[in-house]
């Protein structure tokens, strides 16, 4: 259907459908083996799902509108949980807030602290929500490339580009898509950095505790200096297998948290009521201590099975420090971009196999759209799913000619 006028100029003219989108739906249509896109093919905690489902069945207020900021219950939790992890303290009631999953609480602060001209610094890779977000809010993004031999933060380069125009610093540990992780002496130095700066901390903490080979689980909460100008993001879908619950939560200095409300009220406003409390009521009870506590190692074990699957093929890799994502390297098996060769090994009938392309962690317009050759492979999956990936990984090396002549295919598809 035609429109009857002109449409505005796009706020957002390099922006199209996000790859996650993109890839489960390619996964679907050509029935591929979907690795691609960060969920779970696997149930959430039984107790859990039966906690939630009393609620919607108790006929009570619970069914209605939630508070603006969140049930006080999971709020409570989650002010108690950083006080005993980290030593910080958080009010449950003006330092504490309940979203749609972490994205719309991320999305707010930087509506809600982002001006014309300001400028937010971002460490590519990054995921692709922040940079848009930005955008709107009508800022100018700063880009630092994270540190190559192990991914983590490049302090020179921060130090480099922080100047007084910076209102925000964006970071995210473990790191979506690298998985690397903040270490406790990355904390002081980053402290260090900010300190005199008017910059705002915004912390993406969603895979939070999910760390590997016995790394310490750090948050900028438990630092005094930067708590003081941060706001962290957390996610319970991440936390509890159930991301399609999009129940997140942001935590922060009140005079901060008031602003985010401001916006918060008028996107979002309410988040899921029953959903909540179900939570809340669920990590009270030992099922829920025992899930928190085993979950680190019941992904590190599948991080395991996949890397294990990979050990003696051209596959080349550092093992995720956290998160539920591992980087490979197909630089080994054939030279192409990534970009090409995740869609054309998604579509092609011998390989079916749905992955990330790394270089829609960066800037559509910088050089490494052209030059990454990394793919991102979820493991949040059940072992059955992690198998099926293995052995499509495993062909594919040991078969570098077919992978190849799927990605030349399906160029010259699209070249007709």
């Amino acid at each position: 259907m035609n429109t009857p006028f002109d449409l505005p100029a796009s706020k957002l003219p390099h922006v199209g459908t996000t790859i996650f989108t993109e890839m489960s739906a390619l996964a679907k249509a050509h029935g591929a083996l979907n690795v691609s896109q960060g969920f779970p093919d696997f149930t959430p905690p039984a107790p859990l799902v039966e906690a939630v489902a009393r609620e919607m069945r108790s006929g009570s207020a619970a069914n209605q509108y939630a508070p603006m900021a969140g049930h006080l219950a999971l709020r409570e939790w989650i002010a108690w949980d950083f006080e005993h992890r980290f030593n910080a303290q958080y009010h449950p009631e003006s330092e504490v807030t309940i979203g749609a999953g972490a994205s719309s609480l991320i999305f707010a602060a930087i509506q809600a602290f982002v001006g014309e001209n300001d400028e937010v610094i971002l460490m590519e890779p990054a995921y692709d929500l922040y940079a848009p977000a930005v955008e709107l809010a009508g800022g100018n993004i700063r880009r630092v490339e994270r540190r190559g031999e192990d991914d983590g933060l490049n302090f020179e380069a921060l130090r480099a580009v922080l100047d007084r125009r910076t209102r925000m610093v964006i970071v995210n540990s473990p790191h979506n898509p690298t998985g690397a992780c903040l270490r406790p002496e990355d904390l002081e130095m980053l402290h260090q950095i900010l300190d005199g700066s008017h910059a705002l901390l915004l912390s993406d903490e969603v895979y939070g505790p999910i760390v590997h080979d016995s790394r310490p689980v750090t948050s900028v909460a438990s630092h005094p200096g930067l708590a003081q100008r941060a706001l962290i993001a957390q996610s319970f879908g991440k936390l509890l297998h159930a991301t399609g619950w999009k129940v997140g939560s942001l935590v922060g200095p009140a005079e901060c948290m008031a602003e985010v409300r401001k916006v918060h009220q008028y996107d979002v406003f309410s988040t899921a009521g029953p959903t909540q409390l179900g939570i809340a009521s669920f990590l009270r009870t030992t099922d829920g201590v025992a899930h928190l506590a085993e979950l680190a190692a019941f992904y590190e074990t599948k991080r395991n099975r996949l890397l294990q699957g990979l050990r003696d093929t051209a596959w080349v890799f550092q093992p995720a420090q956290g998160g539920y994502f591992q980087i490979l390297s197909y630089a080994s098996i054939l030279d192409a971009p990534d970009g090409a060769v995740a869609r054309s090994w998604t579509q092609s009938h011998d390989i079916g196999l749905a992955t990330i392309p790394v270089s829609s962690f960066y800037n559509p317009r910088h050089v490494m759209q052209q030059d990454s050759r990394h793919l991102r492979v979820c493991f949040a999956k059940g072992n059955d799913t992690l198998d099926q990936a293995i052995e499509k990984l495993r062909w594919i090396a040991k078969h570098p000619e077919h992978a190849a002549a799927a990605v030349m295919n399906q160029a010259q598809t699209h070249s007709k």
